[in-house]
């Protein structure tokens, strides 16, 4: 798949305000996601997507600069 892009402008809360493509959308909120490196095996790219997604919303909910 290479790298997919997702973005929302902000105000967008749900799957159809997010843009999906395979260069940036120049939205206020943008996510590159490159599965090359994912490994294949028990779980699916999908799910290593989730878990570095909560990852990062750990992240957020911790940073103080925002």
């Amino acid at each position: 798949m290479a790298v997919r892009y997702y973005g929302v402008d902000v105000g967008g809360q749900d799957a159809p305000d997010v843009t999906i493509g395979t260069s940036t959308g120049s939205k206020d909120v943008e996510l590159a996601v490159d599965d090359t490196n994912l490994a294949a095996g028990t779980i699916t790219k999908r799910q290593f997507v989730r878990m570095a997604l909560k990852a990062i919303e750990q992240a957020l909910d911790g940073d103080t600069g925002i």
